[in-house]
């Protein structure tokens, strides 16, 4: 699980910025203050994975376009690297036997004479060791990359930790093409090195995924359409615009069982969608969705149901086809939501991560979505660790910081956020009582 990132010297960040990340982590803060740009360097390490020879970070993938890597460095620099951290913690750790194996790599010696062209080496394996029985791994993934028009000037660097033991320590050049981001080289003129590289490997494979994992769905998503294409869509996501969300749906409701009913609840409660069906057209290649709205008891296609729909419905099926364990990124839920719908979207991301194990990241303006998180944990149904409020605003200096806010036990907001953020309304009306 991503704990925390630390960044400096990228977009709008200029010094180095910490935000933590809990199940529920929620972005507010005004525009343009740099909310955004936290999800779009997520986004680049996840592209990133896939990095080439020429470049350790990928700026532009299938996942995010950011233009020329050179071109990131904030504007206050003349010059300077990409900075970053990023504090995991993982129980997908090896069984006892695997572990026994990697603390028997990491003691291998050379007994061969160094004249001789044989080359012998002593494996010794531990029956048991205290450090097997740790239940969580603390890694830190770190990367000083220099502002050059390619990305590989600087250091690559992860640390893996159980307990006080350090099981892992690594650190690449990425003038070495064959660093990569959560990658190092498999060769080495040390066998004892190569050998121990295999096993290390284990560790950095949960992280890889965990980040392959991640899903995005865009401030703008596609809206419903009346004709749907029946296909086979991509496992596991429905488009960063949500644009593979139906066939997703149709797939669910064909299924039926507990993802399908997940989906029902949150679009009633959200957008009064009940009845939801899908019609077959011709041989099966189209379908139409009709759905009844619960107020008025009247029937239509989905695509009818106006804005809102279209942009809740990928973010709820998104929910329903996500594994446990994903961190779901989403920006703007509240996109063409009344307040009680918002307040209703909230709901829906507690149950997300109480039910269902995913994790989300929230980019809003919605102080109702909010709200509804503050309710549930006065009521018990969240716990205060379960959210974290991220405020990003710009400090006296014209710089963008990060405050990491608490929901604190009954539900209040720890002291940190300005009375015109969310009582912009209460100030208003308090001019209107003014007498001239």
């Amino acid at each position: 699980m991503l704990k925390q990132i630390e960044l400096e010297n990228f977009r709008a960040f200029d010094e180095r910025v910490y935000l933590r990340l809990r199940p529920i982590t929620v972005l507010i803060g005004r525009n343009s203050a740099g909310k955004s740009t936290l999800i779009k360097f997520l986004l680049m390490l996840q592209q990133s994975l896939s990095t080439s020879d020429e470049d350790f970070l990928r700026t532009d993938g299938d996942r995010v376009k950011l233009g020329n890597f050179a071109q990131l460095k904030n504007s206050r620099r003349k010059a300077g690297s990409l900075k970053f951290d990023l504090d995991y913690e993982t129980t997908d750790l090896p069984d006892a036997k695997e572990m026994a194996l990697f603390l028997g790599a990491r003691t291998i010696k050379r007994l061969s004479d160094p004249l001789t062209k044989e080359i012998k080496l002593q494996l010794t394996i531990p029956l048991e060791s205290d450090i097997s029985h740790e239940e969580v791994a603390h890694v830190r993934v770190s990367g000083l990359v220099a502002y050059r028009s390619r990305s590989r000037i600087g250091t690559h660097r992860v640390k893996v930790t159980l307990g006080d033991e350090k099981v892992f320590d690594e650190l690449g050049q990425l003038r070495n093409p064959e660093v990569g981001l959560l990658k190092f080289p498999a060769r080495s003129s040390s066998p004892e090195k190569a050998i121990l590289r295999v096993f290390s490997d284990r560790f950095l494979s949960s992280i890889r995924h965990e980040l392959s994992s991640m899903q995005h769905l865009e401030a703008v998503r596609e809206e419903s359409s009346r004709v749907i294409l029946v296909s086979n869509p991509p496992d596991g996501t429905v488009g960063q615009r949500g644009q593979f969300a139906l066939p997703h749906l149709q797939l669910l409701m064909a299924k039926k069982g507990e993802d399908a009913d997940f989906v029902q609840t949150h679009l009633e409660a959200v957008a009064d969608v009940i009845n939801l069906r899908f019609k077959s057209a011709g041989r099966g290649f189209v379908a139409h969705a009709t759905a009844m709205n619960r107020r008025t008891q009247m029937e239509s296609y989905l695509s009818d149901f106006g804005f809102g729909v279209g942009q809740c419905l990928p973010i709820i099926v998104q929910g329903a086809i996500a594994s446990p364990d994903t961190l779901l990124m989403v920006e703007q839920p509240e996109a063409q939501l009344h307040p009680t719908a918002q307040l209703a979207m909230g709901s829906y991301f507690a149950d997300l991560w109480k039910t269902r194990g995913v994790r989300s990241l929230i980019e809003t303006h919605s102080s109702q979505i909010i709200l509804r998180l503050r309710t549930l944990v006065a009521e018990g149904r969240l716990e205060p660790s379960d959210i974290s409020l991220a405020f990003v605003d710009i400090d006296e200096n014209k710089r963008p910081r990060i405050t990491n806010l608490d929901v604190e036990p009954g539900g209040r907001l720890q002291k940190g956020l300005p009375m015109e953020f969310f009582g912009a309304d209460v100030l208003e009306s308090m001019k209107l009582g003014v007498k001239k």
